[in-house]
């Protein structure tokens, strides 16, 4: 694992690197994020309940060392995510189902556990998977399209453009 941490670690410098035009001002207004544990900000907790009542992440100590309550983040602290939004100028990136946020500085569809496969295609190979989270990311991407709309206003949308 060594090798792919490092190897992403210089891919997130480099973008970061790049991140910053003339003047400290960043040229990113927003982050979209896909992922499993290691970039959820709180999906599993809210989608999961009452599917998977329990979860310790919704209890200290998740959370209690940076935030100062349960954050919903398979971790105490800050994921890599937060440190890239912080070094972005940005705020940290709520998860998508979280009801009523904001999402114009960017979104976050990473579930805890997500297979980048299909549940019911591993089951068919005969894969445990455990927990059997039914959330991959086949499904967070259709949350993004389902999303796209709201984020995609504007300007954006004019011929041309």
């Amino acid at each position: 694992r060594t090798p792919h941490g490092a190897l992403l670690l210089l891919f997130i410098l480099a973008c970061l690197r790049g991140a910053y035009s003339g003047g400290g001002r960043s040229r990113f207004t927003s982050i979209i994020s896909f992922g499993d544990s290691y970039a959820d900000t709180g999906n599993l907790v809210m989608w999961a309940d009452p599917v998977l009542p329990g979860l310790p992440l919704k209890n200290l100590p998740y959370g209690e060392t940076f935030f100062g309550h349960p954050t919903g983040r398979a971790t105490d602290g800050r994921l890599v995510l937060d440190f890239i939004a912080e070094a972005l100028g940005l705020p940290s990136v709520p998860p998508y189902l979280a009801k009523g946020s904001n999402f114009s500085a960017g979104v976050n569809f990473a579930v805890v556990g997500a297979p980048a496969l299909n549940l019911t295609y591993l089951q068919g190979l005969n894969l445990t998977v455990n927990p059997p989270i039914n959330s991959s990311l086949h499904d967070q991407l259709a949350w993004f399209q389902k999303l796209k709309p709201s984020l995609c206003k504007g300007r954006y949308l004019q011929k041309g453009k």
